[in-house]
């Protein structure tokens, strides 16, 4: 029989609770942490409250254990008779309830059951006995689990709003505020005070199967992912037997084992495009296994939709009967999974109707398969890079798992190159005998920086850096070196002119002025004075003079820019080639859009001396932006401070060299 009352935090006390292994573990951030002491403290510091003014928490359902589920994982408690309760929803309240009565007691060194006749209550986690450790000394903080470090971080979380709340700008005044926390948490309606007491629901359940009551619950009310969800599947009981326990144990582990792994930022940003916020990492497996299992099931149902409305197959020669039965397939397919946030749920829920341990087993060997799979790539050096690029650039993961599929490692290989080469679809055009006469082009014309082919562009300087890690890894031996994709889509980036093209041209005096004196600075370090005979005419050394003084105020800051470029020995072409030729992808690289953005139109010196500088303070600048301000190129004369047209040439020529492979060729 299922009842619902109101109970205190008090009536809480003394009490047992096992956390199963459907449940997810402890995960409240720091935020939601907050949120709840903020709630607390203002209700307890209202001086408005009438007696009997209580604060209400979210329910809190649970199922007492019987002696089977206490035997098997081994429940032993002092308290209450050794009774405990199942806690199948409410589970975050309940730990971030427990760490902040623990916070108040270590903290005032109080005896709880000395001043208030309780003790506190216990906790023990199925699968997790690790976790009781952190859960009982919670102030030690530990990473070693994803439990142990919310748990350890919510405790410190907690202690660090104390710090922070306004009255407690003494230690006499952080204590009068965890005195009132603690009244606020040992009140009960009987003992009335100006601080009020705490009530959460209780539901306790008589239901059977407390797997039922948590997926009805929180599919209701919507706090959990598909991922939970899907977990109470495969960790539903099928039998009281010591297999179904050994499975359930092992799963849970392997389950913990897996969102470990994904949380790691490297793995997770080498399967993703865009880094999606996922507070469980192992959905996104099976938002893959139900994407490529989906589209054989839709193909079957468009088939045999197809088949009832015209009695025959569909003739997928025909793009209309094609399109047609794609069509049916997936409006069948919506109709049976819904087309809503819980699709994937549905759809492997369908899968554990009236199955048995083996049917369970076989389910979560395709889970650990996928994760395998994944991992196996993110382990292959040359697959890493391959994979992360189309990844980039938006290939679907199920696309290059099929292309993995019943795949040699040779074979894949090769069809990851040609799913690049696709990708790109870029031609390299050749004239005449003249290898360094190569040319990339795009529907027929040059790559060049312009919005039509920027995106083009972009991606062609990401594989280029890429593709050198990769054949300089070839030379490394055992030392590999990987692209940072985490690093990388964790900021924005920009096409950055390596020689100097007026894109924002500075408007402001004192900003051109600011320029004109950095680059002055810089070009002297190379030992460039521009007052010195011979570098630039005498003519040219006043009106810098004049600029800087403020003597000359009709002297246009082009001009300026123009003798210093000079001075600095840049290439200087005349106005009508001077756009075609520093927009090509000579002169062209990838940087940090807030590096660019800091030092705009600077002379070569300037910029390569703000790289370097950045580089040194563990920015990630990509290994060919420093090989470009560093001048590492065969064929570039890395004695000069100017990026000339020779050097412009030399490294178009290492662009096409080193990405050979993925480019059309075209006479």
């Amino acid at each position: 029989m299922s009842k619902l009352i109101l109970k205190s935090v008090y009536d809480l006390l003394d009490k047992n609770y096992f956390i199963p292994s459907y449940q997810r573990g402890y995960r409240w951030e720091k935020r939601q942490v907050q949120d709840l002491l903020e709630d607390l403290y203002s209700f307890a510091s209202d001086k408005d409250k009438t007696e009997g003014s209580f604060y209400c928490l979210q329910p809190i359902v649970v199922k007492k254990c019987d002696d089977a589920t206490k035997a098997n994982n081994g429940l032993q408690s002092e308290l209450d008779n050794n009774e405990w309760y199942e806690v199948i929803d409410g589970q975050q309240r309940l730990t971030s309830l427990y760490l902040l009565l623990k916070y108040l007691i270590d903290t005032d060194r109080c005896d709880l059951f000395s001043d208030y006749g309780k003790h506190l209550f216990k906790l023990s986690y199925q699968t997790r006995c690790s976790d009781t450790n952190f859960i009982t000394d919670p102030s030690i903080h530990n990473n070693s689990s994803p439990n142990a470090y919310y748990i350890t971080e919510g405790y410190k979380n907690i202690s660090e709003w104390f710090s922070s709340v306004p009255e407690t700008k003494n230690i006499p005044q952080v204590k009068k505020v965890r005195n009132r926390f603690m009244e606020l948490l040992t009140n009960t309606k009987d003992e009335f005070n100006e601080n009020g007491y705490v009530q959460v629901i209780w539901y306790e359940t008589g239901d059977p199967d407390p797997i039922k009551t948590f997926t009805r619950l929180n599919i209701g009310k919507i706090p959990l992912k598909n991922a939970e969800l899907i977990k109470a599947l495969f960790l539903q009981k099928r039998d009281d037997s010591d297999v179904s326990n050994i499975q359930q144990i092992q799963i849970a582990k392997e389950w913990d084992q897996i969102e470990a792994t994904l949380q790691n930022k490297r793995i997770w940003a080498f399967l993703n495009k865009d880094l999606p916020d996922m507070p469980t990492h192992i959905e996104f497996i099976f938002d893959v296994i139900f994407s490529f299992d989906g589209e054989s099931e839709k193909d079957l149902l468009g088939n045999d939709e197809f088949f009832k409305q015209h009695g025959t197959q569909p003739n997928l020669n025909s793009k209309k009967q094609r399109v047609e039965k794609e069509e049916l397939g997936e409006r069948k397919f919506a109709d049976k999974y819904g087309t809503d946030e819980y699709a994937s749920f549905r759809f492997f829920s369908a899968r554990f109707e009236k199955v048995d341990r083996s049917i369970i087993e076989n389910e979560w060997d395709i889970v650990r398969e996928y994760y395998e799979t994944f991992f196996e790539w993110y382990n292959n050096p040359l697959w890493y890079h391959y994979i992360g690029f189309l990844i980039y650039c938006g290939e679907p993961i199920i696309n290059i798992y099929k292309l993995y599929k019943n795949k040699t490692k040779t074979e894949f290989a090769e069809n990851l190159i040609s799913a690049i080469k696709d990708k790109l679809n870029v031609k390299l055009k050749v004239s005449g005998d003249d290898c360094d006469s190569r040319d990339i082009e795009y529907n027929g014309d040059p790559i060049i920086y312009a919005s039509k082919t920027k995106d083009k562009l972009k991606n062609l300087l990401i594989l280029y850096n890429i593709e050198y890690i990769i054949q300089k890894n070839k030379d490394a031996g055992k030392g590999y070196i990987l692209f940072p994709f985490d690093l990388f889509k964790s900021e924005k980036w920009d096409i950055e002119h390596v020689d100097s093209f007026t894109t924002n041209p500075l408007t402001e005096k004192e900003q051109q002025k600011e320029w004109l004196k950095t680059a002055l600075i810089d070009l002297k370090e190379y030992g460039i004075i521009y007052s010195e005979k011979g570098k630039i005419s005498e003519v040219e050394a006043l009106k810098i003079d004049s600029f800087l003084e403020n003597t000359d105020n009709t002297l246009p800051f082009n001009e300026i820019k123009l003798i210093v470029s000079k001075l600095a020995g840049e290439y200087l072409p005349s106005e009508e080639v001077k756009k075609d030729v520093k927009n090509t992808i000579g002169n062209l690289t990838l940087l940090n859009a807030d590096i660019n953005r800091g030092y705009g139109n600077s002379v070569f010196p300037s910029k390569k001396k703000q790289i370097t500088k950045k580089d040194a303070e563990g920015r990630f600048i990509p290994i060919c932006t420093k090989n470009v301000f560093l001048k590492n190129f065969i064929g570039v004369n890395n004695t000069s401070i100017s990026w000339s047209e020779t050097d412009m040439n030399q490294y178009r020529k290492n662009i096409v060299d080193v990405l050979d492979k993925f480019l059309i060729k075209e006479g």
